[in-house]
């Protein structure tokens, strides 16, 4: 079984804009896992935050309610904190080691937020991405991101590298098995430090012990969505969008999504003008402020429409067909589902 330790410095490592970000990516379905009477998915019981069908919304509220660290695991994280600096002192960098608290009060300053219903968290803040990432600017700043922000270009980008090691993994590994997976010594100090003081993450990483299971999950996702009734209710979907204004939105993947690439190229614009790097870091001082301001009102406007027409269009059909799918999945994978809740999901 993997311990609770293991668990938490992949959570905890995430930082605050990772919680509000977990969920966006191209591929998030943002669909419901539960029905109007509460009832969960028969997947989502075995899964948790892992499931595809929980949105970026929930897997933020399930994780601000941690209940917080142990002693032990305070100080494995403070170890952790102390072996960075101490690598990247010696690669000639400087890194102030932060606290299991910082991180804490990271992720607190969003639970007001996500403590809203979803209806009045898409007509406040949309998705949470434009919206929340670049509303706390007046929040303590991370020492170690203007560390980095005093730096050239070039000074941030072995900064980087000395902090978090090779970031292209597409073919690095391979002959060892694990494609995408790279050995300690090349993920950084930080990948070092996470293998010194958590050893069992490094010989035998999370991703590895249940990747042909989330294989599966992720198959069984593109056959829900492929699925006849589905692909009708999100033409209704498509339709409705159309009426609120967004014809050029054409399934519910798409909405969020539309919000992350103007969000890319906002910051790329950034990035161009200034010469400098906003991959990482950076405020909403960086950006165009009227630009801004309208990718912000237009992240509102379409995640409102999107929830309404989900509301009206799609949930309930996806919903059906999903636990009628996922029912099938749990009797023919049960076994390993019930391995990865022991293992991963609870303590």
């Amino acid at each position: 079984m993997i311990s609770s330790a293991t668990r938490r410095v992949t959570l905890i490592s995430m930082g605050a804009v990772a919680l509000v970000l977990t969920g966006c990516s191209a591929d998030s379905p943002n669909a419901p896992s539960g029905s109007a009477d509460g009832e969960e998915s028969p997947l989502k019981e075995y899964m948790g935050v892992h499931y595809p069908g929980v949105d970026h919304r929930e897997q933020a509220i399930i994780r601000a309610d941690d209940p917080g660290m142990s002693e032990d695991e305070r100080n494995d994280y403070r170890r952790v904190e102390q072996l960075v600096a101490q690598c990247m002192q010696e690669e000639g960098f400087e890194y102030v080691p932060r606290s299991a608290d910082d991180q804490r009060s990271d992720i607190a300053e969003y639970e007001e937020a996500y403590s809203l219903g979803p209806e009045e968290f898409a007509e406040e803040h949309g998705y949470g991405i434009t919206t929340l990432m670049f509303k706390h600017d007046d929040r303590p700043e991370d020492p170690n991101e203007e560390i980095r922000q005093n730096m050239s270009a070039p000074e941030r980008e072995a900064y980087d590298r000395a902090l978090n090691g090779e970031m292209d993994t597409d073919t690095t590994h391979e002959a060892e098995g694990h494609p995408g997976e790279l050995p300690p010594e090349k993920r950084g100090c930080r990948g070092q430090a996470t293998a010194e003081v958590y050893p069992e993450t490094a010989d035998a990483p999370v991703t590895e012990q249940f990747a042909g299971l989330m294989s599966d999950v992720a198959s069984l996702h593109d056959r829900i969505r492929n699925d006849p009734r589905v692909t009708e209710a999100a033409s209704d979907w498509q339709h409705c969008m159309a009426d609120s204004g967004h014809s050029d939105l054409e399934h519910p993947d798409e909405a969020m999504s539309s919000v992350l690439q103007r969000m890319t190229d906002l910051r790329r614009s950034a990035q161009d003008e200034d010469s400098g790097d906003m991959e990482d870091g950076g405020t909403s001082e960086d950006l165009d402020q009227q630009q801004l301001a309208e990718l912000q009102e237009y992240e509102v406007d379409v995640a409102t429409a999107d929830y309404a027409c989900r509301q009206e269009h799609y949930n309930e059909t996806y919903r059906e067909v999903a636990f009628e799918m996922e029912q099938e999945f749990v009797e023919r994978h049960e076994d390993e589902l019930e391995r990865f809740r022991d293992a991963i999901v609870r303590p």
